[in-house]
């Protein structure tokens, strides 16, 4: 029936998606339905990619504050806070592309055009944030921008018609 193992590397068995109750021996269906989707997202997200995340963002954070002015935590919050999100968005796209675990060093490029466009899309949120300092209006631009970026992604550039 099916070759894959019945158990994680950690040793322990798999869960059983199929299985009434959860490890906790809970029944509630909404309960269930929320801890697989989460199963979900990790497994779609292994530690490598999340790990590269985590120390990406906040790279990508000081870079793109020294490229548009600088800190501006006291004088303008909601742009330091866009800066943020810009920075985590541009992170995750990065993270997009290093390998599963398995498939060695290769990197995770799928579609040419696709990834083209996702890479260019974090230079693109620099470029605009650096365009104007601490200005909000532009800082929601470059967000857009790096947000085009990380759907462009995440939209499974392996089967994009080009």
């Amino acid at each position: 029936m099916s070759s894959m193992s019945r158990t994680d590397p950690a040793g322990r068995p798999a869960a059983d998606p199929t299985d009434p109750t959860d490890s906790t021996g809970s029944t509630d269906p909404a309960a269930l339905s929320e801890r697989r989707r989460y199963a979900h997202v990790l497994a779609a997200w292994p530690l490598r990619r999340r790990m590269a995340l985590v120390a990406l963002a906040p790279v990508l954070f000081a870079l793109m504050l020294a490229a548009s002015g600088g800190w501006a935590l006291t004088t303008s919050p909601g742009w330091t806070a866009l800066v943020a999100l810009i920075a985590i968005s541009c992170a995750t796209t990065l993270a997009t592309y290093l390998p599963h675990p398995g498939t060695g060093l290769r990197v995770d490029v799928g579609c040419t055009p696709c990834a083209a466009v996702a890479a260019v899309s974090v230079l693109g949120a620099f470029i605009v944030l650096g365009s104007a300092p601490r200005d909000v209006s532009t800082a929601v631009l470059a967000l857009g921008v790096s947000a085009f970026g990380l759907v462009q992604r995440l939209n499974n550039p392996s089967t994009c018609p080009a």
